[in-house]
């Protein structure tokens, strides 16, 4: 399980689960275009680091 956090862009911290690694980039780039700010990435051990930082975790391959 996954948590992303923000602060919504009425000062407001939220969290968000998200089961799959997937899914909490998915949420990530969500809650940017939504104007979201500090959002950040608790993975299932409790090691957190910012969304960009997360995004390079992956190793996702976009040539696909």
């Amino acid at each position: 399980m996954f948590k992303v956090k923000g602060i919504d862009p009425t000062g407001r911290s939220e969290t968000f689960a998200c089961g799959t690694d997937e899914q909490a980039m998915e949420r990530t780039w969500d809650l940017a275009r939504r104007g979201f700010r500090d959002v950040t990435v608790v993975d299932g051990r409790g090691k957190e680091m910012s969304a960009a930082a997360f995004e390079q975790s992956l190793d996702i391959d976009w040539e696909e």
